[in-house]
């Protein structure tokens, strides 16, 4: 391991070498230099350890500043490394990838894809590139400044199967106010100001229209839903309730986030959450991080052994 290791170091060094000159260009293109070092190694380097290495140019690049990155060859999105999930995509290529590969393997081309808080569109654009021009993706994303993002994001990439909502969704058709996050974690803007909260003080609360998503696939005309991904920051059962038509018509795959200090925040819990989706005919499969996928089984016994939703 050891003698691996050396020539592996050197290699990494010799790379972070011939980025320096770079820094000394505009901010963006010292920043689109930066985070291609980044991806770079992490692609490259075979150890936990030392995977963040060229961190150590960081005060070098700043400030560092929002930048176009092709994620996919047809994926093109604008992304800001003072905010978490973005400065994961430009660190890593990616975000979430097991949950993706979990969603993808439901997914085939004109197959409908549903994102529930889409936030700047890293899913609902990998949705897009494999279902195709036949199929369907609904973003739904009810905070005014991310939707801006969203929007530029599926133009930059020319993905016109994408239909933004621009609604929360509930169990019914009423008013919200939303708690938009901290610019380091945008992702955690929630109709919880707890949830809200985790990162920062809440910046600012939006008055946002809150629906069901039954009326949202009703008046989309969607002839099949393949899979729902939902990650809202605490407010999964809501949506779930407001869901029961189309997973009884469907049965679409679904991946979930489920919190359980995020869900009690607004009033549900995780057992409940799973007890609801048990009682629809649905089976907990696999935890990718914080997010669960689950199968629609009908009413037989879990298929998994001893799988438990985590509680934390």
């Amino acid at each position: 391991m050891k003698k691996l290791y050396l020539p592996l170091l050197v290699f990494g060094l010799a790379v972070v070498v011939r980025s320096v000159p770079k820094l000394a260009l505009s901010p963006e293109r010292r920043t689109e230099a930066y985070f291609s070092l980044q991806r770079s190694w992490m692609a490259h380097w075979p150890f936990d350890r030392g995977r963040y290495t060229p961190r150590i140019l960081l005060p070098a690049v700043l400030p560092v500043t929002p930048v176009w990155l092709q994620v996919d060859p047809q994926i093109r999105m604008r992304l800001d490394p003072a905010d978490f999930v973005s400065r994961t995509i430009l660190e890593t290529g990616q975000w979430e990838p097991e949950s993706w590969q979990a969603m993808h393997s439901h997914l085939e081309r004109g197959a409908t894809f549903v994102d529930v808080g889409a936030q700047i569109g890293y899913y609902s654009l990998k949705a897009a590139a494999v279902v195709g021009p036949a199929g369907h993706v609904i973003a739904i994303e009810p905070n005014p400044q991310t939707i801006a993002k969203l929007e530029a994001n599926i133009a930059a990439s020319c993905a016109g199967v994408i239909a933004v909502e621009r609604v929360a969704c509930s169990d019914a058709d009423t008013m919200l106010d939303l708690y938009a996050a901290a610019p380091s974690n945008t992702g955690e803007t929630s109709l919880s100001r707890a949830n809200a909260s985790q990162s920062g003080a809440v910046v600012r609360i939006y008055r946002v229209r809150a629906r069901p998503l039954d009326d949202i696939i009703r008046e989309a005309g969607a002839s099949r839903v393949d899979v729902i991904k939902i990650d809202v920051e605490g407010a999964e059962y809501l949506v779930l309730k407001g869901s029961q038509q189309t997973l009884a018509r469907f049965h679409p795959s679904l991946m979930v986030e489920v919190l359980d200090r995020q869900l009690r925040a607004m009033g549900s819990s995780a057992a409940q959450l799973t007890d609801f989706l048990k009682g629809h005919g649905y089976t907990a499969r696999r935890a990718t991080g914080d997010n669960v996928e689950f199968d629609f089984s009908g009413y037989d016994p879990p298929k998994t052994p001893g799988f438990s939703v985590p509680q934390s």
